[in-house]
């Protein structure tokens, strides 16, 4: 599953912070869809193999500078809610 987020950010943001964020945006994706990270099932406990499949160990996130002639096709009629 793949999801495209547009999002706008101040000049000095870091790569960790849009790290983190695309981990977030992909977190919450897969979280819409009942997948879990690994992580969360030693939160949650044993809960047996009938829920093998709600976790997965690959859940990743990306970012990439906006590129108006490259990245306009993502979004809904070519057009994007900021400007260069």
């Amino acid at each position: 599953m793949e999801s495209v987020e547009f999002c706008e950010y101040n000049d000095d943001v870091t790569n960790e912070q849009l790290d983190q964020e695309a981990w977030m945006f992909a977190l919450q994706n897969a979280e819409s869809y009942g997948i879990y990270p690994e992580s969360d099932r030693e939160i949650n406990g044993e809960l047996g193999e009938e829920f093998d499949e709600s976790y997965s160990g690959n859940i990743e996130g990306s970012w990439k500078i906006y590129d108006p002639d490259k990245h306009n096709g993502y979004a809904v009629g070519g057009d994007v809610p900021f400007k260069d």
